[in-house]
């Protein structure tokens, strides 16, 4: 990701950024893969991503701790979107063996992008457990430090603070 942005979050002419964490608990997470879609106006999904909890981390400040899965950013047109659907998948040990589960998560949280804007909408979590479940929650300090470690961008003060469920339309 630091070779594409080469240090700027500034979007490629009449797009703009939405950045994203997806992250996840597992009891297995060598074996839990994350996805989102998110979708515009009309319902059509214009894109995705996934993680996996074995390679994908989001490191936050040095020496704090870090999550895992991903942080994400989707160019994309200026408009109404949603982050539709998180989905997972993952192995979980059981009575009869270890088994394959798979949830999927209706979310249609509501963002809207600006020509030029960088918005930051928070993170999606995944709790792969008994009872699985997705939370919207604000990282935006982990978030942002990733940004400035990994992504090698020293000046995150451009990038607008909308967490999913906070958005104004």
């Amino acid at each position: 990701m630091a070779e594409r942005l080469r240090g700027s979050l500034e979007p490629p002419a009449e797009r703009g950024y939405a950045i994203l964490s997806l992250t996840g608990k597992s009891a297995n997470p060598d074996s839990a893969t994350l996805g989102l879609n998110i979708a515009n106006a009309a319902g059509r999904v214009v894109a995705a991503d996934s993680a996996s909890l074995l390679t994908d981390t989001v490191f936050g400040e040095q020496g704090k701790s870090m999550a895992e899965g991903k942080l994400m950013l989707f160019t994309l047109e200026p408009g109404q979107y949603r982050v539709e659907q998180v989905w997972a998948n993952w192995l979980e040990d059981g009575a009869w063996g270890v088994s394959r589960k798979m949830r999927s998560f209706r979310l249609a949280a509501p963002f809207e992008l600006k020509r030029g804007e960088t918005v930051y909408l928070g993170n999606v979590d995944v709790d792969m457990s008994f009872l699985p479940e997705a939370r919207l929650r604000d990282e935006a300090e982990r978030d942002l430090a990733h940004i400035r470690r990994i992504w090698k961008i020293k000046d995150v003060s451009g990038v607008q603070l909308r967490p999913l469920g906070q958005a104004r339309l």
